[in-house]
């Protein structure tokens, strides 16, 4: 699955429907979900912060992106904005060293040099927009083509994935209590390596609800940040205790988006604007 969503499988003569996919998946959900989805999150937060909103600041004024202050913000779909603009990017890189027939660095390199390009995202993580990395970001997806997309790798990790697991906790606590985050984007690639080492070997597995998890996951993602700050406005008002927000935030963020993905998916249009899949076939 990682092979094909980094596009390892990348010629010449695909190119063209891998930017057709790129759009219809990727791009066509950035601006429906920038225009329906996303206003909602940056009108309520005019209410909280400010005391009153418009939804036509969303539209006609940008501050910081973070939309807190009811103005623009892409909300959650910084990540489909990023993705899409790297992805075309990447693409001549990609395309380049597919033609040349060579298999993925992942294969060759020893383990320890593939921790070490954790240093990679933190080098790219000092370009920032809007709080957000995308220099950081292409590191990572560039070191997911070429490195995580060899099961010889994948095996290592999974052989040694109680030492990365342990390197991980251990650099974790160590950048958060002594170097203050310093090179903290090294962690987080840890944490990749152990998450997919581990995956490999426990979770290895298909079922119809893990099939329709995985399968479901981009539309939750498009649509649970708004939900998340809906159910959040409203139980705030209705409580002051954290133990009865927190649970009744979480129960129905659950049913109300997944209840959306579903609507969505079933209907030809939303499942058009939102880049979903029609059906969702179980796994056994």
């Amino acid at each position: 699955m990682l092979y094909n969503l980094v596009g390892s499988t990348i010629s010449y003569s695909s190119s063209a429907a891998w930017n057709t996919e790129r759009r219809s998946k990727l791009l066509l959900p950035l601006i429906f979900g920038i225009l329906l989805i996303v206003p909602i999150q940056a009108y309520l937060a005019g209410l909280f912060f400010n005391g009153s909103a418009n939804y036509l600041n969303y539209f006609t004024r940008i501050t910081d992106l973070s939309g807190y202050d009811g103005a623009f913000t892409p909300g959650q779909l910084w990540f489909l904005l990023f993705l899409f603009v790297i992805s075309l990017i990447c693409l001549p890189l990609m395309v380049w060293y597919k033609k040349k027939g060579k298999g993925t660095l992942g294969s060759n390199v020893p383990l320890i040099l593939v921790v070490l390009m954790g240093l990679l995202p933190c080098i790219g993580s000092l370009l920032k927009i809007g709080g957000k990395s995308p220099t950081e970001d292409m590191a990572y997806f560039l070191l997911g083509f070429f490195f995580l997309t060899s099961d010889k790798l994948l095996s290592k990790l999974e052989k040694y994935r109680f030492i990365l697991l342990g390197l991980s906790v251990a650099y974790a606590i160590f950048t958060t209590f002594v170097l203050q985050r310093l090179l903290f984007e090294v962690a987080s690639w840890l944490a990749i390596l152990t998450l997919l080492g581990l995956g490999k070997r426990y979770l290895n597995f298909r079922r119809t609800i893990t099939g329709y998890i995985s399968k479901s996951s981009f539309g939750i993602y498009i649509f649970h940040q708004s939900w998340i700050v809906i159910a959040a406005f409203f139980i705030f008002k209705i409580t002051d205790s954290p133990y009865l927000q927190i649970p009744l935030i979480f129960l129905s963020v659950i049913i109300l988006t997944y209840v959306t993905y579903e609507a969505c998916r079933r209907t030809p249009v939303t499942r058009w604007m939102f880049g979903l899949k029609k059906m969702i076939q179980p796994i056994v």
